[in-house]
């Protein structure tokens, strides 16, 4: 929906009906999907983290080193994955990333103190607050201005641009832009407080029962649900009550961010539930091959999506309205499901995922299974 960062509205619809349908869809997946996804990414790297701490642990091996050295592999993925796709994040998990070697240590319940101080997002309330009375005045700084230049920058060449093009403007560019956008919009903080709460699940041990995934998911879902609804019933209330401009630009990002991570714990919550107390497991275990190779899956996704939608290609993101653009991203989907459980039936990891593991320990890794 996005365009893989490429921001067009796509080509003028004349029937009003299209035009609202159009509106209507990419509303609701926005609503379903933007800030909840990468949250549950963010949730189990702090978790996947814990469990290979722990795991080298019973070993009798310290695999803080060894995890700096997958980051650093995980860094030069995202780098060749963002050459393609500015928007690409294992960039920003490598370096953000780097916090969990020291709080590895930290008691637990400085760290639960530490993740509510960044789920308050302590930067978005001082902006916020300094637009509402006044104290910044209400204009982009130089900061925001320079890397909406940059974005601004972007879409000409990915329109315009030859493949050449957009590998030379996200040599450098591109992913300087995501990084400033990552500052600027304070969304580290509840990256960091996402990976804190990983760990956190992996110190209850909550994920080693099903019983006690239940039973936590049915305690925490009343208050997800609460969390959701208060605060995306703020972001609909501040203009009733007369923030305007900057400042409700600032308050509805600071409050759709406490929204989101209701809604992604929904999500977490939800999913368990239905998981393991109904029916549909047969069907949800046809998307945990997805997941098993999610790496391989997201750069593909760049390797699919850009050609499909920027100028070079075919040029979808001017070509396509957002419900077109949604059934691209469906088909999509759909094959890799099909691939991913294909693959999995075969191999113990996916491909990326597996040159990762190499990687990391020097060593050969058994990749095909054995008949």
């Amino acid at each position: 929906m996005e365009h893989f960062d490429l921001m067009s509205p796509g080509p003028e619809i004349e029937s009003l009906f299209w035009q609202k349908a159009d509106q209507i869809v990419l509303g609701i997946i926005t609503f379903l999907f933007a800030g909840k996804a990468y949250a549950i990414f963010s949730l189990l790297f702090g978790l996947s983290f814990f469990m290979q701490m722990e795991s080298e642990a019973g070993k009798g091996n310290d695999f803080r080193l060894r995890f700096i050295w997958r980051l650093t592999i995980l860094l030069a993925l995202g780098y060749l994955n963002g050459l393609i796709y500015m928007g690409e994040f294992f960039v920003v998990y490598a370096f953000l990333g780097i916090v969990l070697i020291p709080l590895y240590k930290v008691p637990t319940k400085y760290l639960v103190a530490a993740c509510i101080i960044l789920f308050l997002q302590i930067p978005a309330i001082i902006s916020f607050i300094s637009f509402i009375n006044g104290s910044t005045p209400n204009e982009t700084t130089p900061l925001v201005a320079y890397m909406d230049s940059l974005y601004v920058e972007a879409a000409e060449v990915f329109t315009k641009g030859s493949f050449a093009d957009v590998i030379a403007y996200n040599s450098w560019k591109g992913q300087f832009s995501k990084l400033l956008w990552v500052f600027t919009a304070a969304r580290y903080p509840q990256l960091i407080g996402l990976f804190i709460a990983g760990i956190l699940i992996g110190r209850s041990g909550i994920y080693k029962s099903e019983e006690r995934m239940v039973k936590y998911s049915r305690k925490v879902l009343p208050y997800s649900i609460g969390v959701f609804t208060l605060f995306y019933a703020i972001v609909y209330l501040l203009p009733v009550i007369g923030i305007e401009g900057y400042a409700l630009r600032a308050g509805t990002t600071l409050f759709k961010s406490y929204g989101n991570l209701g809604m992604m714990m929904m999500y977490v919550t939800g999913l368990t539930l239905l998981y393991y107390q109904t029916k549909s497991r047969y069907l949800l275990d046809r998307l945990a091959p997805v997941g098993r190779m999610s790496v391989t899956n997201y750069m593909a996704q760049s390797l699919i999506g850009v050609p499909l939608f920027y100028g070079f290609g075919a040029n979808l993101a001017i070509e396509f309205t957002f419900l077109q653009c949604l059934g691209v991203g469906l088909v999509i989907y759909v094959i890799q499901i099909e691939y991913s459980n294909w693959w999995m039936k075969r191999f113990y990891y996916g491909p990326v995922e597996w040159l990762w593991r190499v990687l990391t320990w020097f060593r050969p890794v058994p990749l095909k299974r054995q008949n």
